[in-house]
Parts: C-alpha cells; structure tokens; sequence
C-alpha cells in the first residue's frame, strides 16, 4: 500500500510539472505581445532668425565648412551658380539645412542649431553650430557657414570707371576653426567690383574674435564668382539677386588672424 501511494505521488508530481510546461491549467492565454523597438527622436533643430527661402531655380550656393583652411578648401567648400532647388532643403524660418547638387552629394544638418539667419528673398544666410551634420560635429564656438541666393551673372561693361562699390548688409559672426574662442563679429566689409572683367578689383574684411580686435584681410585681382586662394584668404564668391546695376555680392571667406587662428565666415553686400 505504502509503495502504491508513493508511485501515486511521483504520477501527480509529474503531471503537475508537465502542466507548468505547457503553462498551467489556466486554458487557452494568449501569449504576451512582443516589445516593440522604441525609435529615438529625431534630434531637434533650433533657429534663430527668420527670412524667405530663396524662390527661384537653380540656385547659388556658398558653403564655408568649418573643416576648411585659409591655405586648403575641404570637399564640401562650395562656390557654385546652378545647384538644383530640389535639393536645397529650407525650415519655416528661411533657414537652410540641407544643401547639395545633386543626391548623392547633399551636405545635411542633423541636428542642433541654425544661428544669425537672415536674407531678403534675394539671399538668404546662417550658420550651422553645436550640432552636427553629414560633415560631423561642431561645437558652440564652431560654424558652417552659408549663403543662398537667385544667381545673377553680371553682364561685362566696358569703359573707364565702370565699377561698382558694395558695403555690408549682411553676415554670419566669425568663428575660429580652432573652437578655441567664442564666434566674434564682422566689423567691415567692403567691395569694389570692376565689370570691364568683370572682376573684383578688392574686398576688404575686419572682424573681431578672441583677443583680435581688428583683423583684417585685403583680397585685390580675383574672380567674381568662384572658389580661390589669393592674398592669404580663400574665399567663396557669388553674385545674387536680379539687378545687374544693384547686384548682391557674397563672400564667404577664411582668412588668418594674429591670435585666433583660422576664421571663417560669410559676407553679403549690396553693390552700386
């Protein structure tokens, strides 16, 4: 009797286990849902300034990224007149994110900030800081800087004393490529366009960062529209807007400081 009741005891601790197995008694449950991925948020974009996007196309870019030099322009320095309005992506504040000629070479801002946007509806600028991007990171003290703008090709006009001098109306606050120091300021800007070329005769630049009150760069004898290196500055140029006699002149520029290194930035003038 004793062994009948002690093989009754292992049948029932076996049932019971195999029940746990098949999960208990407690009929048909259905099983827990699988967790589904939680995506993170895309990371924010913050603007500050406003402006139209630039209606028009194609477009003219300038692009000065911060990974650039006074001596050598990175892969992603832009001077060009005809990039295709598809690709240049702008936020409801006018500031551009995106920038490319074509897919397969869009520069693009991932996230962080859209600083010192302005423009007109003929141009629009800014800079791109403590964020990063399809080139990388910048930080708070860093920018890529650009400017957007209707293409105008000037028209060659023969004769002495065919120029036209240009004053600032627009730019992006200098920043060291070091990120050593805080984005400064544009003090002065000034250009005097020669349109027997037509070339630009000089463009003269006095910003202020760190500890240069007063630094100054001096470009006589370059192109109109284009990228070069002349005078110890390279410097992004192009002409915006749809008056040959007031045309838009934009320099986007990196030029050497006595104390701050490398600065680069972005100029918009008005000239007549």
């Amino acid at each position: 009797m004793q062994k009948t009741k002690i093989a009754l005891s292992m049948i029932s601790a076996a049932a019971l286990l195999a029940l746990t197995a098949c999960g208990g008694g407690g009929g048909d449950s259905a099983p827990a849902a699988p967790q589904q991925p939680v995506n993170p948020p895309a990371p924010a974009i913050t603007v500050s300034g406003s402006t139209s996007a630039v209606a028009g196309d194609p477009l003219a870019v300038v692009f000065v990224p911060h990974t650039e030099t006074s001596t050598r322009p990175a892969f992603q320095s832009i001077s060009h007149a005809a990039f295709p309005a598809q690709f240049q992506k702008a936020t409801a504040e006018g500031a551009y994110t995106q920038l490319g000629i074509d897919g397969n070479s869009l520069i693009t801002l991932a996230g962080g900030k859209v600083v010192e946007v302005a423009g007109n509806g003929d141009f629009a600028i800014g800079r791109w800081t403590d964020g990063s991007s399809s080139i990388g990171s910048v930080s708070g003290n860093q920018g890529d800087h650009y400017a957007v703008g209707k293409p105008l090709k000037l028209a060659q006009v023969l004769g002495m004393g065919k120029t036209l001098s240009c004053t600032l109306i627009a730019a992006t606050n200098p920043t060291a490529i070091s990120g050593n120091f805080a984005a400064g300021k544009v003090n002065s800007a000034t250009a005097l366009i020669d349109l027997n070329g037509p070339f630009l005769q000089n463009v003269s630049l006095d910003v202020s960062i760190g500890s240069d009150a007063h630094a100054t760069a001096n470009i006589v004898g370059t192109v109109v529209n284009g990228l070069t290196q002349s005078n110890g500055v390279l410097h992004h140029v192009q002409t915006f807007g749809t008056s040959q006699s007031q045309p838009l002149l934009a320099v986007g520029y990196a030029m050497p400081t006595p104390s701050s290194g490398d600065v680069t930035g972005v100029v918009v003038l008005k000239c007549q």
